[in-house]
């Protein structure tokens, strides 16, 4: 059962569902699931419980469906219509609900920016660090990209700073599909 805690955070058990980063306290972000369809070598579940005071490994976990992310986010602007919504994503979402028009769908429902994590320069390198579980993912998280710009003004695209990621060839795919960029620590 999903529990309004403090404006702006909502947790199930004692994860936190919804969630403030303290840099940005007008902006909430939504962890919806701790199922991931990638299994990145370099990803923080590996390294610790939770990011900004809140734990994010969710001892039951909602879903991984669409509708969860749609609805909360309606609940969200409803209560808090002030509050910037960003969804941070692995961006394989129209990959598995490829029947739906998911980047139209997160606007209409009150997501204000979508973070995706492009991780990688192509699609070898990406399968080498994300281990993917769905096929064709990489081009998926390109398509999405660009799907995100045709309902969006703000599209991130993001990488982790390691050493085996060409950060510069990554910043030129985002470049190259009108969207912002960022280095992840």
């Amino acid at each position: 059962m999903i529990r309004l805690r403090r404006l702006g955070e909502l947790k199930v058990s004692s994860g936190a569902v919804v969630y403030r980063y303290s840099p940005r306290p007008d902006t909430v972000y939504l962890n919806i699931t701790n199922c991931c369809s990638n299994n990145c070598s370099f990803c923080v579940r590996n390294f610790s419980p939770g990011l900004s005071g809140y734990r994010l490994w969710l001892e039951r976990e909602p879903t991984i469906r669409l509708n969860i992310i749609l609805d909360l986010t309606r609940k969200i602007k409803q209560e808090y219509p002030h509050l910037k919504i960003r969804l941070d994503t692995d961006g394989l979402a129209q990959l598995r609900s490829s029947d739906r028009e998911v980047a139209r769908e997160l606007k209409d429902a009150g997501i204000d920016s979508v973070s995706i994590s492009l991780n990688a320069e192509d699609e070898e390198k990406y399968e080498e660090l994300c281990n993917p579980s769905l096929l064709g993912a990489y081009q998926a998280v390109i398509d999405f990209a660009k799907d995100c710009k045709k309902h969006f003004l703000h599209v991130r695209l993001t990488v982790v700073n390691i050493e085996k990621i060409d950060i510069i060839k990554c910043r030129r795919i985002a470049e190259s599909l009108g969207c912002d960029f960022k280095v992840r620590g």
